[in-house]
């Protein structure tokens, strides 16, 4: 017999009710941790902002202001030449040391220094001298070339001496066979002057050619 004033349905209703409290304090407990953990507590960290910080302006200085000067040209060889042409007398010029020989060496010295002395050639210096001696055989001229550059050029360091004091770079070849302005015996001289801060590039016009 069921006691008074109690429903059948009561312990069903009472499992009930019991459940969903236990559901509603879950929901709460996690709506809790939700709101804890999305809090910052008034914190805020601003992200880092570069400041500009305003460039240097340079000052003017000698070096740093434009000049109109024009550039200086690169130390270096001409790639032009001056030609001159030295008469000789192949047996003195190639002949064994005597007084003859000296004095026609000196006079052969002369000549070199009154062609450099010029205006297209005064106060410069060489750079290459290529030598070419005329003669019936390429031996022979060659070797008239070659006792050219040997005694003369050394005669004549203003204009054919290096830094060092070694003579410059020159080279011995043959100029052909005689013929009308061209005897046997004569060196055909080019000079490849310096270019350099004083002198620029050598120019063609009004120069000499052999």
């Amino acid at each position: 017999m069921d006691q008074p004033g109690i429903s059948p349905t009561a312990p069903n209703a009472a499992r009930l009710l019991g459940i969903v409290g236990w559901v509603f304090a879950d929901m709460l407990l996690v709506l809790v941790v939700v709101f804890l953990a999305t809090q910052t507590g008034g914190a805020v960290t601003p992200s880092a902002v570069a400041t500009p910080t305003p460039a240097a302006t340079p000052s003017a200085s000698p070096t740093s202001q434009v000049t109109n000067r024009s550039p200086e040209p690169p130390p270096g060889v001409d790639s032009d030449f001056v030609c001159m042409r030295i008469d000789t007398n192949p047996a003195l010029l190639t002949g064994a040391p005597s007084a003859a020989r000296d004095a026609h060496l000196a006079a052969i010295e002369r000549q070199v220094k009154e062609r450099t002395s010029q205006p297209d050639l005064a106060g410069r210096k060489a750079g290459i001298v290529l030598s070419f001696g005329v003669a019936d055989s390429p031996d022979e001229g060659t070797r008239y070339a070659d006792a050219f550059n040997t005694e003369i050029l050394p005669r004549l360091p203003a204009v054919f001496g290096r830094a060092d004091g070694a003579v410059v770079g020159s080279r011995a070849f043959w100029g052909g066979r005689p013929r009308e302005g061209r005897k046997s015996g004569s060196i055909e001289v080019n000079i490849y002057p310096m270019i350099d801060a004083t002198n620029g590039p050598l120019g063609r016009l009004g120069a000499e050619r052999c």
